[in-house]
């Protein structure tokens, strides 16, 4: 579940988290310290709280891909405008369609 949350968080910033990182410092990072990417300002609420949820650092925690795609399709995207990061132009997959 934490995979997957860090790709909802890729697709919506268009972008890889720590790309200068090496593998070994970046696990480290992440299991020992709790490193997680920051998530824009400009990300919806709905979404960045599914993030979250994914990613918490208690794998107990963690929603069931069941809960995440609930919660995925209860998010409102009629109102995608502002909803990427302003340093990405074109767009990002999970709201080309705005």
């Amino acid at each position: 579940m934490y995979s997957f949350g860090i790709c909802l968080w890729e697709i919506y910033c268009c972008d890889t988290p720590y790309p200068n990182l090496k593998f070994s410092d970046l696990t480290s990072s992440v299991v020992y310290l709790s490193m997680r990417p920051d998530i824009p300002s400009c990300c919806p609420s709905s979404l960045a709280e599914i993030i979250t949820r994914c990613w918490h650092s208690n794998p107990n925690k963690r929603p069931e891909m069941k809960e995440v795609v609930t919660m995925l399709k209860a998010i409102d995207t009629s109102k995608g405008k502002g909803m990427t990061p302003l340093y990405e132009s074109h767009g990002c997959l999970f709201f080309c369609c705005q």
